[in-house]
C-alpha cells in the first residue's frame, strides 16, 4: 500500500492532471492542487530525514531563480500587469515545482523508474479511455481528447507514454515478465496518439526516433553496426502493423491524414504553417523592440493580434526572446546548456549509455522538446523543465556506475 501512496505518483500525476481533471466533475477539488500539495509533503518528509542538497543541484537551481527573477523585474515595465501577473501565477504554482521537485524526489535510480513508469501508466489510461471516442467517431474528422477535446493533451502524454512503454518497459529484462502487457499498451497508446488528430507530438516522436537510430548506428570497415535491441524494435513494428493498418481501414485515422493534408495551406488559423510562422515573426518584431528584457512576461498577447489574451508564438526560445528578451534567452540558454553538457559527459560512457533508463530519459526528453518549439507556452510545456531537471540529476543517478567506471579506469593505468 505505501508504494501506491508516493512521491513519485503524486508528482507524476501532478504534472499530468491537467490533461484530465475536468472530465472528473463530480470532485469537489482540483486534482492538480490536490497531488501538488501531497507531493510537497512527501518532499518535506524526505527533506527531513535527508536535509542534504548534492552539488549537482546548485547551478541548474541557480539559473532557474535567475530565471524567475527575470520575470518579477518584468512588472516594471510590462504594458499588461493582469497579463504577467496570470502567467506568473501559473509559472510558480505548476512551471517552478515542476522543476524544482526532482531534486528533492528523484535522486535515486528506483525513484526515477517509479515516476516513469507512472507516467507511462497515466498514459496508457488515457489512451485506454480515448478508444471508445474514437471508434465512436469513425471515420468522420474530428479530434479526440479530454478536458473539452483537449486532443494535443492526449497526444502529448501518449508520445511520452510510448517511449517509457518501448524502452523502459519492453525492452527491459527487468520487466520481461510484463511484456505482453507492455506490448499491448504500446498498441493502445499508439493508435490513441495518431488517431487524436495532433499532428506535433506524432512528429516529435518520429523525430526523437529517427535521431535515435542515425546517432546509434555506426559504419565501421564496410559493416553496420547497430545496438542489438534494434532487432526487437523491428520484430515489434512487424507486429504493430496488424493492429495499426486494421485501424486505418476502418478509417479512425482520416482526422491525422486530413491534417496533414492542411499543413501547408495558407490560413492563421493556427493549424497551417502560415499562421505559426506569422506568430514567429510577430514575436521576433516584439523582440527588436525590446531588445535586452522583452516586452514583459506574458506580453505576448498583449502585443499580438489575437483574441486569445495568453497568446504564445508557439515556439519556447522565442516566447523567451519576446517577453524577456536577449538577457532572459541567454539564461534559458544555460539552463539547457548545463543539462546539455551532463547527457554528454555520460553518454561517452558506454556503461551508461547502453542502460535501459538512460535511453528512456533522453528520448522523452527528445519528444517533449520538440513539441516545445512548435507547440504550448512556458506553463504548458512545463513538464520539459521537469526533464531538464531529470537529465542535470543523472549524473547522481548514476553515481554508482560512473565511480565503477572511474575505478576501473583507475586500475588499467
Amino acid at each position: 500500500m505505501k508504494r501506491l501512496f508516493s512521491g513519485e505518483i503524486f508528482f507524476a500525476l501532478f504534472l499530468l492532471s491537467g490533461l484530465f481533471k475536468k472530465s472528473i466533475e463530480f470532485l469537489p477539488f482540483d486534482l492538480a492542487a490536490l497531488f501538488l500539495i501531497l507531493t510537497f509533503l512527501s518532499i518535506v518528509k524526505r527533506t527531513y530525514k535527508n536535509p542534504a542538497i548534492h552539488k549537482v543541484s546548485v547551478m541548474p537551481l541557480v539559473i532557474f531563480m535567475s530565471f524567475t527573477a527575470l520575470i518579477f523585474i518584468s512588472f516594471f515595465y510590462s504594458p499588461n500587469i493582469e497579463l504577467t501577473q496570470d502567467k506568473t501565477i501559473k509559472f510558480i504554482l505548476l512551471t517552478t515545482p515542476a522543476f524544482v521537485f526532482p531534486f528533492f524526489l528523484l535522486r535515486t535510480k528506483e525513484s526515477l523508474i517509479k515516476f516513469l513508469i507512472t507516467l507511462a501508466f497515466i498514459s496508457t489510461v488515457m489512451a485506454l479511455f480515448s478508444l471508445p471516442m474514437i471508434f465512436e467517431r469513425g471515420g468522420s474528422l474530428g479530434f479526440v481528447g479530454f478536458n473539452d477535446g483537449n486532443y494535443l493533451g492526449l497526444a502529448r502524454a501518449s508520445g511520452l507514454g510510448i517511449s517509457i512503454l518501448l524502452f523502459l518497459g519492453l525492452l527491459n529484462d527487468r520487466f520481461k515478465r510484463y511484456r505482453i502487457l507492455f506490448l499491448l499498451s504500446i498498441v493502445a497508446v499508439l493508435i490513441s496518439l495518431i488517431a487524436s488528430g495532433a499532428r506535433m507530438p506524432l512528429i516529435a516522436v518520429a523525430i526523437a526516433f529517427l535521431m535515435l537510430i542515425v546517432s546509434s548506428i555506426k559504419i565501421k570497415n564496410g559493416f553496420i553496426k547497430y545496438p542489438k535491441y534494434y532487432n526487437k524494435i523491428v520484430g515489434l513494428v512487424i507486429l504493430l502493423l496488424i493492429p495499426l493498418f486494421w485501424a486505418y481501414n476502418q478509417g479512425y485515422f482520416n482526422s491525422i491524414i486530413f491534417r496533414f493534408e492542411t499543413l501547408l495551406q495558407t490560413n492563421n488559423s493556427g493549424a497551417s504553417v502560415s499562421a505559426r510562422t506569422d506568430r514567429y515573426m510577430s514575436a521576433i518584431d516584439i523582440w527588436k523592440e525590446n531588445f535586452l528584457f522583452g516586452a514583459g512576461f506574458g506580453s505576448f498577447g498583449d502585443f499580438y493580434n489575437s483574441d486569445v489574451a495568453l497568446d504564445y508564438p508557439h515556439n519556447l526560445f522565442l516566447e523567451v526572446i519576446s517577453e524577456l528578451g536577449l538577457v532572459g534567452l541567454l539564461v534559458i540558454i544555460a539552463l539547457f546548456f548545463v543539462a546539455f553538457t551532463r547527457f554528454l559527459n555520460l553518454a561517452k560512457l558506454k556503461g551508461i549509455r547502453s542502460q535501459n533508463l538512460f535511453i528512456t530519459v533522453i528520448i522523452t526528453f527528445l519528444i517533449i522538446f520538440i513539441n516545445a518549439m512548435v507547440s504550448g507556452d512556458i506553463n504548458g510545456n512545463r513538464i520539459l523543465f521537469t526533464f531538464i531537471s531529470i537529465i542535470c540529476l543523472l549524473p547522481l543517478i548514476f553515481r554508482k556506475e560512473i565511480n565503477e567506471i572511474k575505478l576501473e579506469q583507475d586500475h588499467t593505468q
